[in-house]
């Protein structure tokens, strides 16, 4: 099925002591690319975080945020470094005394307060965070998002599908109002050459000569034939149409197609030498750009 690139999804998991949302956000990107923003205690998941939802999007840039609480007792660990604490005590004194302050009337409970503040006496450490134990339940909350992801891309993959039939059907009209056209260009060429020169030898009373008239003809009609584009074209369409009816990613074969697409329709318009055929090319070229436009979000 094709898919757009576009798309938002979200998932939740939640329990007594942990809780965490991922959210993924899609766009539209010519290779795969994928920024994981996570707090740093599920650094050691973010591969598998990774492989996950490359398993359901080949393609787009992909923005994922990630949010978690913690809550287990036994996850930080505060610890006082004594030493260093009567270190700065005694360095207090110190500075008393070196300031004439031989008594200072100091509280012990400002001086706990200040100690407390000092550089290294009180530091805290974070826990072990057993990720293999917590993953199951983050993969739930990531699976969740990948889904409703998926939904929104398919969704949209859906609508994009069907302008691309419309335009299709658009392209195909055209093509065959220009096969209809070629004839009658070559046609009313060769009326007006035999026109212009019947009215330039009629005064020295001289015929046309009829099978030089035909060369002239079959050399322009050889030199503005689009046959071989047309059925280019045809065929480019049709080949389209199989692509869309695929279920793997199909954006780069589209993409090219749209190419092949716009290199026919210019060699039509520069062979045409026909104002009427120049209008329908442009036509056909209009909608040619919006399958382009449409292709660049197509996974």
């Amino acid at each position: 099925m094709v898919k757009s690139m576009t798309g938002f999804g979200r998932g939740c998991y939640e329990e007594e002591n942990f809780s965490v949302t991922i959210e993924i956000k899609t766009v539209n990107h010519r290779y795969s690319e994928m920024a994981i923003r996570l707090p740093h205690f599920l650094n050691p998941l973010e591969d598998k975080i990774r492989k996950t939802i490359q398993a359901s999007v080949a393609r787009g840039r992909a923005d994922v945020f990630i949010t978690a609480r913690y809550t287990n007792q036994d996850a930080v660990t505060v610890t006082v470094d004594k030493p260093l604490a009567a270190a700065y005590h005694e360095a207090l004194k110190e500075v008393g005394n070196a300031a004439g302050i031989t008594a200072p009337s100091i509280s012990e409970q400002a001086e706990i307060l200040y100690l407390a503040r000092c550089p290294d006496v009180i530091t805290a450490k974070e826990g072990i965070f057993d990720c293999d134990t917590y993953w199951p339940k983050i993969r739930t909350a990531l699976v969740q998002a990948v889904d409703a992801l998926m939904v929104m891309r398919e969704a949209e993959g859906k609508n994009i599908i069907a302008d691309f039939y419309k335009r299709l059907d658009i392209i195909e009209q055209h093509v065959s109002e220009i096969e209809k056209r070629s004839p009658q260009v070559v046609a009313e060429y060769q009326a007006k050459l035999s026109e212009r020169l019947d009215a330039l030898l009629a005064d020295k009373k001289i015929a046309a000569d009829p099978d030089r008239v035909l060369q002239e003809v079959a050399i322009f009609a050889d030199r503005v034939s689009i046959t071989e584009e047309i059925v280019r074209l045809k065929s480019h369409i049709r080949q389209f149409r199989v692509i869309l009816e695929a279920s793997q990613p199909v954006g780069r074969k589209l993409d090219f197609l749209v190419q092949e697409f716009n290199r026919e329709a210019n060699t039509i318009g520069s062979k045409a030498n026909d104002f009427e055929l120049a209008k329908i090319v442009v036509e056909v070229k209009a909608e040619i750009e919006k399958i382009r436009e449409q292709v660049q979000n197509i996974e």
